[in-house]
């Protein structure tokens, strides 16, 4: 047996919103896009997209590095997302926050140098 892919799975409300969302606020590419199932790809990462999601706020193990944090928050306020909980930052530590998507699932975003 050997695995061949792993991804993180995200429920969502409607598809084509969230595909929309991820793709437009986070720049993610769409490699298979269906009504129950969707997978976007960033930075080698595969974020799965399955629809039946239910309402109320989620958080979700999903976080994103970017260069530009402030940037970032306002490309998912426009696509429809939100910030869950403001920018903050420790000494000697990169800025991180909370933002949330269309659907209510919470994904973290940090700032930090590429590669």
């Amino acid at each position: 047996m050997s695995v061949f892919a792993a991804y993180t799975l995200v429920f969502v409300r409607d598809m084509r919103r969230a595909v929309a969302f991820y793709r437009d606020a986070l720049g993610m590419t769409v490699r298979l896009q269906t009504p129950a199932w969707s997978e976007l790809e960033i930075a080698g990462a595969t974020v799965a997209l399955h629809s039946g999601r239910e309402s109320g706020e989620q958080e979700i193990p999903l976080g994103f590095k970017v260069l530009n944090i402030d940037a970032v928050a306002n490309a998912v306020v426009t696509a429809g997302g939100f910030i869950h909980a403001p920018k903050r930052q420790a000494a000697g530590e990169p800025a991180i926050m909370k933002a949330g998507d269309p659907d209510g699932n919470i994904f973290f975003l940090s700032e930090g140098p590429g590669a």
